[in-house]
């Protein structure tokens, strides 16, 4: 059971007060008992002094005694309550005479001693007839000799009336004493105590967070001064909460939306931390530890990992599904420190991935287009170089073979070059307002002829609105031309090819439809891709490098525009472009 230490104050202050007023009150009882035998004995001494000194000298012994006894009668009167006896060389009373004295006798060694001293100032205390008594005893020698002893007596039985009286004032006394001091004891406890319990109430706020509430100071004491400091504290712990608490804002924020996974975990391996980047990336559900999250992915024990950890940092290449992870191991210590446990960073690499196998199947595809008309040439280089030139018709057949392969890796080159600078936003673009709706009836003229060779079908379909758009003239018609011309050239004999343009809320679509080839469906994604053909063979016959709609795109994507594709394997293509109304383009040097 809690005592509380303003009870414990009171208790120690009724406690003190009890002692010095129990200290205190025996000592004046003594003080005052003593006093007052001192006072009798005084008196006793004096009566006894009387006597002696007028004790009669030179009469027979009767007279002497009758002299005596009449002083005694006069001391008698004159000292109240004190007792004069003359004792004979036995102890046995001589004066006064009276029946209660008759044979009496003091047989104490006080009178005993004086009879063989002559003079004995000790009292010595004394019970007669039921009363205290303070006993002196003189001897009165005549011719050298004790023959007399003076024995007075004085009562003290009034003096223990007196003790026992001033016993119960100080009891009284120290009753009242203890009232005041309990009521003293509790103010002034109060006054102690009040500023500690607020200290302790300020305490218990503290401990659920509570730092914002100075408390009121009560005093310029220690106490006041401890509750200042009290107040300093608390704020300064409030500020550094609060910045710790910011911080910790800041780092849960930027957990929560950087798109790298974050995984910490403590000395068991278990997992204490996570933000949604990683949840998402390692498909994570109800996994709690090290070798539940990683035993798919790495032969590694958590004990194993730390280990390595601790010289360096470890990185893993992680496969999931058809994704691509980077996994990053490194430890994390404590203010000691020690190594508490391990955290683990997670990149998305798949568009890397993607990237590097893009650039082999470019340097691949390059290598491959290159390859093909320079083997062309070689050969027929060496042909015409071991005899064939002498025959006229051969020569001119194989010198057009190499002159067109020669316009081939011209071609590529130069779409390889003009990808180059559109990459590097080295293209310089004129920018000018155009009409649309001219631009591209131009083109369907231009390219009608074309369809005619394949007895096919180009329809133009007019809009009914005006629509200029800001851009390089000579681009848009290079776009225009590649989507026109492909539509031409990748549909059959009697196919029908369309154009038309529309309105989509801020855009101009300028639209071509075929009913060629078509692409399929997993192609579809891909046919922006450098070199990337559909039909590989069917493509290379016609003359393409795979890489006109890849300048396309990148031309669409500097003019604020973009296009996109609709096909159906088999039933033809519809190629959009999509340009912003009234929107300048982005102008690259």
């Amino acid at each position: 059971m809690r005592t509380s230490i303003r009870w414990r104050l009171v208790m120690m202050y009724v406690m003190l007060v009890v002692i010095v007023m129990m200290v205190s009150g025996t000592m004046i009882v003594i003080m005052i008992r003593e006093n007052e035998k001192e006072d009798v004995q005084e008196e006793l001494q004096i009566a006894i002094d009387l006597v002696k000194d007028n004790w009669p000298e030179e009469m027979t012994e009767s007279q002497m005694l009758l002299e005596v006894e009449e002083l005694l009668v006069t001391l008698k009167a004159n000292f109240f309550n004190k007792r004069i006896y003359i004792l004979d060389d036995v102890q046995r009373v001589v004066l006064p005479l009276d029946e209660a004295n008759q044979n009496k006798r003091f047989p104490y060694a006080q009178v005993h001693k004086a009879l063989n001293q002559g003079v004995l100032r000790d009292p010595d205390d004394v019970e007669e007839g039921g009363k205290d008594y303070i006993g002196l005893a003189e001897g009165i020698e005549i011719n050298g000799k004790v023959v007399f002893v003076i024995y007075g007596l004085g009562d003290i039985s009034s003096i223990q009336e007196k003790t026992i009286e001033t016993i119960e004032i100080i009891s009284m006394s120290i009753a009242v004493a203890l009232v005041i001091a309990a009521l003293l004891g509790y103010v002034f406890s109060e006054f102690l105590t009040k500023p500690i319990s607020a200290l302790s109430a300020k305490a218990r706020d503290m401990a659920t967070g509570q730092l914002d509430k100075p408390m009121k100071v009560y005093s310029s004491d220690e106490i006041g001064e401890l509750t200042m400091n009290f107040n300093k504290m608390a704020k300064s712990l409030n500020d550094t909460l609060d910045e710790i608490t910011s911080e910790k804002n800041k780092l849960e924020i930027v957990f929560e939306h950087m798109t790298d996974g974050i995984l910490v975990f403590d000395r068991m391996g278990v997992m204490i931390h996570s933000n949604p980047a990683s949840v998402e990336m390692l498909q994570l559900d109800k996994q709690i530890s090290f070798q539940e999250v990683f035993k798919p992915y790495l032969d590694v024990t958590y004990t194993e990992m730390k280990g390595l950890v601790m010289e360096e940092t470890i990185s893993h290449l992680v496969e999931v599904g058809s994704k691509y992870f980077s996994v990053y191991f490194a430890k994390f210590l404590d203010q000691g420190k020690e190594a508490v446990g391990l955290i683990c960073v997670i990149q998305d690499i798949t568009e890397h991935k993607r990237l590097e196998e893009m650039q082999k199947d470019f340097v691949a595809n390059v290598s491959h287009e290159l390859r093909t008309p320079l083997t062309t040439i070689k050969s027929y280089a060496e042909t015409l170089m071991e005899g064939g030139i002498d025959d006229e018709e051969i020569t001119k057949r194989f010198l057009g073979v190499i002159n067109h392969e020669g316009d081939r890796m011209t071609a590529l080159v130069q779409d390889l070059l003009e990808l180059s600078k559109l990459d590097n936003s080295q293209v310089q673009f004129t920018m000018s307002s155009i009409n649309l709706e001219h631009l591209v009836r131009e083109s369907v003229e231009k390219y009608h002829i074309h369809a005619d060779k394949k007895n096919q079908s180009m329809l133009y379909h007019p809009p009914s609105f005006g629509c200029k758009i800001i851009g390089d003239v000579n681009r848009i018609e290079q776009v225009i031309k590649n989507i026109i011309t492909n539509a031409v050239k990748y549909s059959p004999e009697g196919a029908i090819v369309e154009v038309d343009i529309t309105e989509r809320n801020k855009y101009y679509v300028v639209g071509v439809t075929d009913s060629g080839f078509g692409i399929p469906k997993e192609d579809v994604a891909r046919i922006f891709d450098r070199f990337y053909r559909v039909d590989k063979a069917r493509s290379r016959e016609m003359g393409g490098t795979g890489l006109g709609l890849a300048i396309a795109k990148e031309i669409m994507e500097q003019h604020g525009g973009r296009i996109e594709v609709q096909s159906e394997f088999g039933k033809g293509s519809r190629f959009e472009l999509v340009f912003p109304k009234n929107r300048p383009a982005k102008e690259s040097l």
